[in-house]
């Protein structure tokens, strides 16, 4: 097995998947034989037409791995989604000679999801193709990181891959420099959800850099996930899902701050809330017997040292809470079939509040996205419809959270969201007594 120092490029093959779908072999080397050497370290990059960022980026990959791991055997896999602008070939330019490179490619014309929370159309394939070489290559640790990153540097794959090498952690989610009101749909939605449900105080990723293990990331490949009705959701949530339901190690590492580019375009907060939400609630269907059982959390692992990150100054609360009044009126008939009698009670009741003072107090939004996961598994509606139904609720809970926070530091910020998962913990006798009960 050569290691990184003196790996020769090792051609870029332009494949359909992983492994060739006629014959089930590896893909070819420079001379056209077979690979079946095993590497120690698989690198994958996501990529859809990033020619303006693709370059550096390669560079700084490179020089972390030499840097960090200079005599393990390593494989850089560019996992594409159909770029038109050259990005293959830039990456395998920058890595000649430095990095063996293998390049997959899906066309993102054929698939029917649109923007994801991060990333683009055909995301989940690519990241499927990814853990397909995983099957292939038997790597110990695989990185994965996405096109449109401009902030990587060096120390990232360090701080990535050390935790598995290492320490034996499975899934590693990487926590950036954000200021206090970054990422509200995390803090007051996701992660304390996802936190209640599996008993590990690991935040939801928010894309850009993951780090899991070669079982981890083989183990995910065999699943059937990939296919149905979860291809709709945020392959994100799933995998987190699946690490927190299953027998693997979690644990976050501090990456700084994460710059990228958008050139894809806003992508509608409804559409956002159900892939995320929704990813969630159908995980919950999956992994009944896992989250089920859990009554408490527990910290997972740190590594690396937080940033400070600046404040962001005051945020306009008002449109917010307008558009929380407007779903009132608007989505009223929905809501009275998702949200129990006592839950939309006390939501109609937040209607006379001015907008300066409004309050959605953190119980009522706990027992709100517990009726909503309750409605999702009965399937009292459309699940789309109804899932994108929930968005002047979170507008509404965002207002509050803001306007709760907003004359304290990011320190208050911290105590109030660790509150709210306090409040999602103690409320999740109701959801389990409930959803068993539909299940009988």
């Amino acid at each position: 097995m050569t290691t990184f120092a003196s790996t020769p490029q090792g051609g870029n093959s332009d494949l359909d998947m992983a492994t060739d779908e006629h014959t089930g072999r590896g893909p070819a080397g420079p001379g056209g034989e077979r690979s079946t050497e095993t590497i120690d370290l698989m690198v994958g990059l996501l990529t859809l037409n990033n020619a303006g960022t693709i370059e550096s980026l390669t560079k700084s990959m490179v020089d972390g791995l030499r840097q960090s791991f200079p005599n393990t055997s390593a494989l850089l896999v560019n996992c594409d989604a159909g770029s038109q602008d050259g990005t293959p070939g830039i990456i395998d330019r920058v890595a000649a000679g430095l990095i063996p490179v293998r390049t997959i490619s899906n066309a993102a014309s054929t698939y029917a999801n649109v923007t994801k929370e991060s990333g683009f159309p055909g995301r989940d394939e690519t990241i499927r193709n990814l853990c397909r070489a995983a099957q292939q290559f038997q790597p110990k640790a695989c990185l994965i990181f996405e096109g449109q990153l401009r902030s990587l540097n060096p120390a990232w794959i360090d701080r990535l891959a050390r935790p598995i090498i290492e320490q034996g952690q499975d899934y590693v989610v990487p926590l950036y420099q954000r200021h206090r009101y970054e990422g509200t749909l995390v803090t007051n939605l996701l992660y304390p959800l996802t936190r209640a449900l599996y008993g590990k105080r690991l935040r939801y990723p928010s894309g850009g850099a993951y780090g899991l293990s070669g079982t981890f990331a083989r183990d995910l490949n065999g699943r059937s996930t990939w296919t149905g009705a979860s291809g709709k959701f945020s392959v994100d949530g799933w995998i987190t899902a699946a690490a927190l339901a299953g027998d693997y190690q979690v644990c976050h590492t501090f990456l700084g701050a994460r710059d990228q580019d958008t050139k894809i375009g806003a992508v509608d907060l409804s559409a956002v809330l159900a892939q995320t939400v929704g990813g969630i609630f159908h995980s919950m269907e999956e992994f009944e017997s896992a989250w089920e059982q859990i009554k408490e959390s527990t910290e997972v692992p740190l590594y690396g040292t937080p940033e400070p990150a600046p404040d962001p100054g005051p945020l306009q609360t008002a449109r917010m809470v307008s558009g929380f009044k407007q779903g009132l009126r608007d989505l009223l008939p929905l809501w009275e079939l998702i949200l129990s009698r006592d839950t939309l009670g006390q939501i109609l009741a937040l209607d006379m509040q001015d907008p300066e003072d409004f309050r959605f107090p953190p119980s009522l939004w706990v027992q709100t996205v517990y009726d909503f996961a309750l409605a999702y598994h009965d399937q009292t509606l459309h699940r789309e419809h109804m899932l994108k139904s929930l968005t002047p609720l979170y507008l509404g809970r965002t207002a509050s959270f803001v306007l709760e926070t907003h004359h304290g530091d990011g320190a208050q910020v911290d105590r109030t969201v660790e509150a709210l998962c306090g409040q999602f913990e103690r409320s999740k006798p109701y959801l389990v007594e409930q959803w068993r009960w539909r299940d009988e």
